[in-house]
């Protein structure tokens, strides 16, 4: 995503564009200090992890002259002939050696500075960052990129990905405790310094960023923000959120042992208690997740609103900040693309802390996605955790409880201290401030437009058979359909990795361009033929590629320019190049795009960053293309139809061109086989003669027939659509039978987990031949979706793995049926400890038990 502007904003969202910038690197004495500001962990090295760390170079500086250049190339499709020619004068005056003041310098006290004198210091500033082990850029982009933005970060800084369905069809706990188990082995490699270093052509990437994945928080401030980071030897502990109460458990046997990490059963177990102990928990309790959605000042004063309504709210919110991530249970099942994405974006609001580092979010019908925090961490590095949770959950078996019988389940759960609830105490400032907090996210929920294109008719592996860079031939098809949209060129980001260099982010790719300007105008114009227009797509899409070649080298121009902007001292004149209205309009990004290509994820996207901007999230996989466009009321779902419709012309286009280039050279080697008989007929041989194979007839007094070659084929209208254009109102996006299938599985887990049933007369032996589930059905014990299926379910005669069923005598009426709902009762009775089950216990077992040692350890 691109960074935002810091300016005085209205109450939605911000309006325009470059305003002054802000003085970086001020110590923010006017924030609230609200917890406790620590360094991120400086983790002992191992040659894993910072394998090639060292010699990464820096962040490159271009020339001057180069940037400039550029510069005016970028710029020349969004400005008229006079405005150039102003443009290209600004930019002249900018490359003066010479220092002094004009006359209205003088009059505000102001001293005159030029781009190469801004240039040498910048440049300066360079080899000073260089020694101390950094980029140039690092120490100024977080918080001129993120930390000073005002406008709500849930809505224009976060980011999400929807994680793709697992195929098991796991209930919500069961796939939540999995995922969780799996972040707490990655987040282990990252301690250890094992984890492997990204790599690109067998060159390292910086791995700084990851050292903000986990414990990790923003923390609102005024006129800043601030980045909080926590140990990770003394924090390991989730909070858990539902139905907007938070929660607390550690993922620790003993903390002073990292190994003794609990298992995804144990997890399990700690989820099901605290889903039990949210939905049973009627009281109102002030929804302070709320609170994190709002305007970044006002989520600051909403934070000291909170410390002062109770001395123990500031210790509540310590424990979320210092939390290794924040998990999400909500009690939702997002069935349409736009439901699932728009949950994966913002939710109810309640229900998430987005400050966060980031929030794996599990939905009742077990779906998963994260929000991500974007401050510290572009979308790379969470992006391979979410590949490593998703394909490593596909290797894993779920946790589950089968083979377990009472005094076993008792046994698993009672070594577990239960999870502490985080019971925020309200005042009535802290409510007012929560209504205000819910109106803003709802009206800025309402104001959006959110649209999830799926588009079934090719991938990229279609396009490279067009000999064409996949990447830029889609940012070619938005430039198109913004244009027959807007009827208007735009400045457009796209997002470029520098993570080649120390201390890496981002560089822009600028995709609108002369010879993008130069392709839409083609694609409408009836004059030309389909080679000339194939011919300006193609010059389009190479220039794009190179550009984003130059953005990944840091040869772009973006970044040299802000450097330029914030090495200027504040009482030094602001060049006239960066005043200039075509400046402003060249880095206001009204269609911020950004891709991520992987097949693990189903859904992807974020905000706006600009009020009549478009969002455009995209993947490119090798047989479709996926689009999320967001946008406040702008035409999202007509600007994915244009979208559809480039995508399909330029598909007809390259093939009819490719039909006829390949008439043309079959008329041509006919026309060159015709030339070289009607020569040999002559007795002038135009090439060797080639020797005539045996058996082979030759007939040298016949002439040669010249067979007339075919007329190319002449323009006609696009074949019919082949591709699936889905929106949020089609059924195809989550069947009935889907739906169904999952009500199935869950309804066959309870069915065979009879192994933790109590017989209501004392001293029964328990049955041993019990029948076995497979592997596949899970059990999540949400209270929510599993339901009485007992007039759907019949007794069975043979188990499930050719185990006997029970016989009719065991079925009796004292001995209540596991898909009864009295079975899940009782299950979860045993994981909260509750004193009738511990009693019956007590009496099958034979053995006193200390109840008041049990009931002392698991009290939260």
């Amino acid at each position: 995503m691109p960074p935002h502007n810091n300016v005085k904003r209205p109450t939605l969202v911000s309006l325009t564009v470059t305003g002054p910038l802000p003085i970086l690197n001020r110590s923010a004495e006017c924030s609230p200090q609200l917890s406790p500001v620590l360094s991120p962990v400086e983790c002992v090295p191992v040659s894993i992890m910072d394998k090639g760390q060292e010699d990464l170079p820096s962040l490159p500086l271009p020339p001057l002259e180069q940037t400039l250049d550029r510069y005016l190339e970028s710029v020349r499709p969004l400005a008229t002939d006079q405005e150039y020619e102003h443009t290209k004068a600004a930019v002249e005056a900018f490359k003066q050696e010479t220092i002094g003041a004009d006359e209205h310098g003088k009059e505000q006290g102001q001293h005159r500075v030029h781009g190469r004198d801004l240039d040498r210091r910048l440049r300066e500033h360079a080899r000073a960052c260089e020694a101390r082990g950094t980029s140039w850029l690092a120490e100024w982009w977080d918080e001129w990129a993120y930390f000073t933005h005002r406008d709500s970060s849930t809505f224009f800084v976060n980011y999400y990905f929807g994680f793709q369905d697992d195929t098991r069809m796991p209930t919500q706990t069961a796939r939540a405790a999995l995922l969780v188990s799996l972040a707490l082995e990655f987040r282990q490699l990252i301690v250890t310094r094992t984890l492997t270093p990204d790599m690109a052509r067998n060159a390292p990437f910086c791995m700084n960023m990851y050292k903000y994945l986990f414990n990790y928080a923003r923390i609102a401030g005024s006129p800043a923000d601030t980045a909080v980071g926590y140990p990770t030897d003394t924090n390991n502990h989730i909070c858990v959120v539902r139905n907007g109460k938070f929660y607390i458990f550690e993922t620790l046997h003993l903390p002073s042992n990292p190994s003794s990490v609990l298992s995804s059963r144990e997890i399990m177990i700690q989820l099901e208690r605290i889903k039990k102990m949210a939905d049973d928990d009627h009281s109102t309790v002030p929804e302070i997740g709320i609170l994190s959605t709002g305007q970044r000042d006002q989520v600051a004063r909403d934070r000291v609103t909170l410390f002062e309504a109770h001395t123990s709210n500031k210790a509540h919110m310590a424990k979320i900040d210092s939390s290794m991530f924040v998990l999400c249970l909500d009690s939702t099942s997002p069935s349409t693309s736009e439901e699932f994405s728009r949950a994966c974006w913002h939710g109810d609001g309640a229900s998430r802390w987005f400050d966060k580092c980031f929030q794996l979010i599990v939905f009742a019908n077990g779906r998963a996605g994260m929000n991500g925090e974007h401050s510290k961490m572009d979308a790379t590095p969470t992006s391979r955790l979410c590949r490593f949770l998703i394909d490593e959950a596909q290797a894993r078996p779920l946790p589950d409880f089968r083979g377990l019988n009472a005094e076993d389940l008792y046994e698993c759960a009672s070594v577990l201290d239960k999870p502490e609830p985080l019971r925020f105490m309200t005042s009535a400032a802290l409510d007012r401030a929560i209504e205000n907090a819910h109106a803003y996210f709802k009206a800025t929920v309402e104001a959006h437009e959110m649209v999830p294109t799926e588009f079934k008719g090719y991938g990229k592996g279609l396009i490279k058979s067009f000999k064409m860079s996949p990447d830029a031939y889609v940012q070619m098809a938005l430039q198109l359909a913004y244009y027959r949209k807007h009827g208007e060129y735009v400045a457009t980001y796209e997002s470029a990795a520098t993570r080649k260099y120390r201390h890496g982010r981002t560089e822009t790719a600028r995709s609108c361009s002369n010879e993008s300007k130069a392709f839409c105008e083609a694609m409408d114009n009836p004059e030309l033929s389909l080679k000339e227009k194939a011919a300006a797509c193609r010059a389009a899409v190479a220039r794009h590629a190179k550009y984003t070649a130059w953005a990944v080298d840091g040869q772009a121009v973006d970044r040299h320019l802000l450097g330029l902007r914030l090495i200027r001292k504040e009482d030094e004149e602001v060049p006239a190049m960066f005043k200039d209205p075509v400046f402003a309009r060249a880095c206001r990004w009204r269609l911020s795009t950004s891709q991520i290509s992987d097949d693990c994820f189903i859904a992807y996207g974020w905000g706006e960053v600009v009020p009549d901007g478009y969002g455009c999230a995209y993947m490119v996989k090798e047989t479709e293309l996926y689009f999320c466009i967001t946008s406040l009321r702008l035409g999202s779902k007509e600007f994915g139809k244009h979208i559809v419709d480039a995508l399909e012309d330029m598909r007809f286009m390259f093939e009819k061109v490719r039909k006829i280039e390949k008439a043309e050279a079959a008329e041509a080697e006919r026309a060159a086989a015709a030339a070289k008989a009607a020569a040999e007929q002559d007795g002038v041989p135009l090439i060797a003669p080639q020797a005539v194979p045996a058996g082979a007839s030759v007939a040298s007094s016949a002439p040669m027939l010249i067979p007339r070659s075919p007329s190319p084929p002449s323009d006609s209208k696009p074949a019919p659509r082949t591709s699936l254009f889905f929106q949020k109102d089609d059924p195809v996006l989550r069947t009935a039978m889907a739906r169904n299938a999952l009500a199935v599985a869950q309804e066959k887990y309870w069915s065979g987990i009879d192994d933790i049933a109590f017989d209501d007369t004392p001293g029964s032996s328990k049955t041993k031949n019990r029948p076995t589930m497979p592997s596949s059905p899970t059990f999540s014990g949400s209270s929510a979706s599993l339901k009485s299926t007992s007039s759907t379910v019949s007794i069975r005669q043979v188990g499930v793995n050719g185990t006997p069923s029970r016989s009719p005598s065991q079925q009796t009426e004292t001995r209540p049926r596991s898909d009864s709902g009295a079975q899940k009762n009782k299950f979860l009775a045993i994981l909260m400890g509750e004193d009738s089950v511990l009693s019956r216990i007590r009496s099958r077992r034979g053995t006193l038990l200390n109840k008041s040692t049990t009931t002392g350890r698991s009290s939260p």
